[in-house]
């Protein structure tokens, strides 16, 4: 039954889900900005993390970030955390974060933010893995999936050691705004958004339950660009943006996915999430690999298979476009870094 299912078969024998922390479980957080500090309370909190790594360009940002959050690591398991600009320091890590650089504050932002990171990514991606070889990199840095392919170029390593958040975000808040249509517990509802994060996500309604019911089942019309979950898609694109709006940033839900994604990583739980993964062109219907959100089984070594899942003649026409776009912009991020 897995080798229809799976991209190819897993093995997730010693997982575990024991609360107490890892032993030799050594994170590299390369950004502390509200996102990189927030992933590096949750690592703590969900004790992911024997010893944890807080890097930035600004040296005495992450040293007082990491010294106050030390400061109570008493009450979590008392990891050692400590700040560094020295790249050796990353030397044996578990998994590295990136979440350095800007947020994209809107859709005319977009292009200044892809190239600024860019460039971050340029410089610290091989400093940060000529120490750590064997490590996973988790990109969450904007736009995850250009910046993703970014990642793997750079480093070399095999594509299953490069992921990015992707639509993970995108998906976990589509699913709280359907709870809050349909009136039940967030836990209830399942759905998945793939393809790019951001404005030309691609929400596969044919597989959104709630309790194993169809939405589909309920209302046929369900992803009709003019009806409601049109509306509640449109609603998760544009949450980014409205809170950088209210409060000058968005970290925390980031934060916790990204969390999510390196349980599933260290313990070896298995977990299937959506998230940016190194997509052959024959999986979304354009001829040129990008990186692109689908739902992938993750594990000790990162992204262990993908989902096979059958879309809509709509869906995959949907998908096939957004991946259209990761391309070009993949496209033009490489040539611009080669001149």
């Amino acid at each position: 039954m897995a080798r229809f299912l799976l991209s190819r078969p897993v093995d997730c024998a010693g997982s575990s889900s024991d609360s107490c922390t890892l032993p030799r479980t050594k994170i590299v957080i390369v950004g502390s900005g509200p996102v990189g500090v927030a992933v590096a309370v949750g690592l703590l909190f969900k004790r992911l993390a024997a010893e944890l790594i807080l890097m930035d360009e600004n040296p005495e940002m992450a040293r007082a970030e990491a010294e106050d959050i030390a400061a109570a690591a008493v009450f979590l398991g008392s990891p050692k955390i400590r700040a560094s600009t020295d790249y050796s320091e990353a030397r044996d890590a578990t998994l590295c974060v990136i979440a350095a650089g800007r947020q994209q504050r809107d859709e005319a932002d977009a292009e200044a933010v892809l190239q600024q990171n860019a460039l971050l990514l340029k410089e610290l991606v091989p400093s940060l893995t000529k120490y750590a070889p064997n490590s996973v990199l988790l990109v969450v840095s904007e736009p995850v999936d250009v910046l993703s392919h970014l990642a793997m170029k750079l480093s070399g390593f095999p594509s299953q050691r490069v992921l990015g958040l992707g639509t993970l975000l995108d998906n976990c808040r589509l699913q709280h705004e359907l709870a809050k249509e349909l009136g039940v517990n967030q836990a209830a509802v399942h759905s998945m958004v793939i393809a790019e994060s951001g404005p030309t996500s691609v929400p596969i309604w044919s597989a959104a339950s709630v309790m194993g019911m169809k939405l589909k089942d309920i209302d046929k019309d369900i992803g009709d660009p003019e009806g409601f979950a049109a509306a509640l898609h449109a609603k998760v694109v544009n949450c980014n943006r409205e809170l950088i709006r209210r409060k000058g940033q968005h970290c925390w839900a980031a934060a916790l996915c990204t969390c999510e994604i390196i349980d599933a990583i260290v313990r070896n739980t298995c977990a299937c999430l959506t998230v940016s993964t190194f997509v052959k062109g024959c999986r979304h219907g354009l001829e040129k690999d990008v990186f692109a959100s689908l739902p992938c089984v993750l594990g000790r070594g990162g992204v262990l298979a993908y989902m096979r899942h059958l879309y809509t003649p709509e869906e995959q026409e949907l998908t096939s476009r957004s991946c259209r776009r990761i391309y070009e912009a993949q496209k033009s991020v490489l040539g611009r870094l080669e001149e």
